[in-house]
């Protein structure tokens, strides 16, 4: 099982595999019953994982869970060696146990209540949460391999905005031998769910006491380990069955499903009346704003001066896991969590008259929701502000960030904007090719050792600056230089001297001076200095093969990108150019990539300009894109030779 978390509190999603009902507790586990081709090289094969969920009715379900693996290796014992159920008010948990068995399925061992480890669910020392997490866990290289695991969780729940999802795919490196989840509901009561990626499909029937029930099975599914430089993302990649509710409820406050809409509404009104600042604060915000016209110039006041009053804290106390602490114990307190404070910013824009609006997101690297399947899997809350036709979106938990900027933490994704009578799904600042950028000059003063001094001016825009302004915001001085050290594309390097510095302006940037001395910058050999047209340049691997069967994945936050990379090297006097000049011009679907070079007066000046465009693209492609790669490394690898002139 897979833990996940969620603003409206913990939230589980269940990768549960295998087992019918059938599958009785006196089932050989064995090891030499399992199927050679299932065991060969795996790290860990499933024998059995149900998932149960047992809908009684719109406020209340049942969860049961079964795991049943056999661990070869430390690997498997890591993925697979404990499990874990949380609780809190909402959630109860009636079972949680564990039996280990021998490589010839006897009983070694049970675990007793004693051994469920039960602590509070908190993920930094300032986090306020009644959520607390128990373990089940038979301890780490405990046991000799191959041994196999018994994993027994209820869990009964009163929150219904979450139903769980499934998949027969275990851990790459793992296998399942059967795979089973069933839905049990009461007679014509509606849920949602939908089938990707190659899924099972239900099977739909009646059970004794006229309840009806959803099953999806499958058989024997391996899962090798994958050296795919390009994968789907998982949404895309593994067969999934998603489920959620229609109508639902949870402490009184009931709740729809269906659409977009429809959950927007429910969470609006969860959350009404609660956007209200006192006095003192209300006064604070007009002197804020004392003669700014435009709402874009109130837009970025209010939020510098949240920005400057209010830290985030994480809280998970009953409703509040997912309803909002008002605005006026924020405005006391001076903390929240994104709810609170998104709500805080919202209060304070309301007094100064702009326009705005919570929005609900699915935050993290690369993360993302099902749109075309309405569920509860946001984990995030954000303000959004109109400034005339514009959109402004504020992260209202940073004490650091721009207005506008979302970065690849909510950049690039849908956002459900939380509105009384139902708001929609609208996407949040797309990053583009052309918005992170890195432009950088370095001048290089070469000696006829081919040792060099380097002073280089790097400036990082857009998702290219975040890794530096967190450096910035969070690593010591050390901490920083060993970083750059660590990621500057040079042998035999000293770094000097460093400076790093943040753009006051509104876009976002980050301004990097380095000072270098660094031994073998260009190569001689005999009388000739081989000089590299390409000079602390980001680099490109390479895939181990030209052919593919499936679409492949180049991350937009990784691969929207444009690096503009100009080096003047100072060439010693007595040297004379021998060969011609280097230039490429290279596009395709995937970007483009320049190089031109120039030479006078002992300069030579070499300009790389590279663009890549991420995104997915089809199978057919694949070669395409090597291809593109191959003449980019073979262009980077371009030198000017010069010869030594003894007139």
């Amino acid at each position: 099982m897979q833990k996940f978390q969620s603003l409206f509190g913990n939230t589980i999603l269940c990768i549960a595999v295998l087992a019918s009902a059938s599958v009785s507790a006196q089932a050989d586990y064995s090891v030499d019953k399992i199927s050679p081709a299932l065991a060969k090289d795996a790290d860990a094969v499933i024998r059995v994982d149900e998932l149960f969920w047992d809908i009684k009715s719109q406020a209340e379900g049942v969860q049961r869970n079964r795991l049943v693996v056999t661990i070869f290796n430390e690997k498997g014992e890591d993925r697979y060696g404990s499990t874990q159920e949380w609780y809190d008010k909402f959630r109860k948990v009636t079972e949680l146990s564990g039996t280990l068995y021998d490589a010839n399925g006897k009983v070694v061992k049970r675990l007793r209540n004693s051994d469920v480890e039960d602590r509070g669910d908190s993920f930094a020392g300032g986090d306020i949460s009644d959520h607390r997490v128990k373990t089940a866990s038979f301890g780490k290289k405990s046991y000799p391999y191959p041994y196999t695991i018994e994993f027994i969780s209820e869990v009964r729940t009163r929150n219904m905005m979450f139903f769980p999802d499934w998949t027969p795919a275990p851990a790459e490196g793992s296998a399942v031998e059967y795979s089973y989840f069933r839905v049990k509901t009461p007679a014509g009561f509606a849920f949602r769910y939908q089938e990707s990626n190659g899924a099972p499909a239900a099977k739909k029937s009646k059970d004794a006491d006229g309840s009806d029930i959803y099953e999806w099975t499958q058989k024997d599914y391996a899962r090798p380990r994958s050296n795919d430089f390009y994968p789907l993302p998982h949404f895309d990649r593994i067969p999934l069955v998603f489920t959620a509710p229609s109508d639902f409820e949870v402490q009184d406050y009931k709740g729809n499903l269906n659409t977009w809409e429809d959950f927007s509404r429910f969470y609006y009104t969860l959350n009404a009346g609660r956007d209200f600042l006192p006095p003192n604060i209300q006064d604070e915000v007009k002197a804020l704003i004392k003669g700014v016209q435009s709402d874009r110039e109130k837009i970025d006041r209010i939020y510098k001066w949240m920005q400057g009053r209010s830290r985030y804290v994480s809280i998970q106390l009953g409703i509040g896991g997912w309803q909002t602490i008002d605005a006026m114990t924020v405005a006391k307190t001076g903390y929240g969590d994104c709810k609170a404070l998104t709500n805080f910013t919202l209060a304070a824009l309301k007094v100064a008259g702009v326009p705005a609006c919570a929005a609900l997101i699915r935050a993290g690297k690369e993360a993302r929701i099902k749109s075309d399947f309405p569920s509860s899997k946001f984990n995030h809350v954000i303000a959004c502000a109109f400034a005339g036709k514009d959109t402004v979106w504020l992260e209202c938990t940073s004490p650091n960030t721009k207005p506008n900027f979302m970065g690849s933490f909510t950049g690039s994704r849908p956002a459900l904007l939380v509105l009384p009578a139902g708001g929609k799904l609208v996407m949040t600042t797309d990053y583009k090719a052309t918005q992170n950028v890195k432009v950088s000059r370095a001048s290089v003063k070469l000696n006829e050792t081919g040792d060099a001094e380097i002073e280089v001016r790097s400036r990082y825009t857009g998702l290219q600056h975040e890794p530096r302004v967190q450096l910035i915001q969070y690593s010591t001085k050390e901490e920083q230089e060993k970083w750059l050290v660590s990621h500057i594309n040079l042998p035999s390097l000293d770094l000097r001297h460093f400076e790093l510095v943040e753009g006051v302006e509104l876009e976002p940037s980050v301004t990097e001076k380095l000072s270098l001395n660094v031994r073998n910058c260009a190569s001689r050999t005999g009388t000739r200095l081989f000089i590299k047209t390409s000079l602390m340049s980001r680099t490109f691997d390479m895939p181990a093969t030209t052919e593919r069967s499936s679409d492949f994945y180049l991350p937009v936050s990784d691969y929207n990108f444009t690096d503009l990379d100009t080096i003047s090297y100072e060439v010693p006097a007595n040297y004379k150019l021998e060969t011609t000049l280097p230039a490429f011009q290279i596009a395709s679907a995937f970007g483009s990539y320049e190089l031109e070079t120039t030479y006078e007066n002992n300069k030579l000046i070499c300009a790389r300009k590279v663009v890549m465009n991420g995104g997915r693209y089809g199978s057919e492609d694949f070669a395409a894109w090597v291809d593109f790669l191959k003449k980019i490394r073979k262009a980077d690898r371009a030198q000017v030779v010069f010869v030594e002139n003894k007139l």
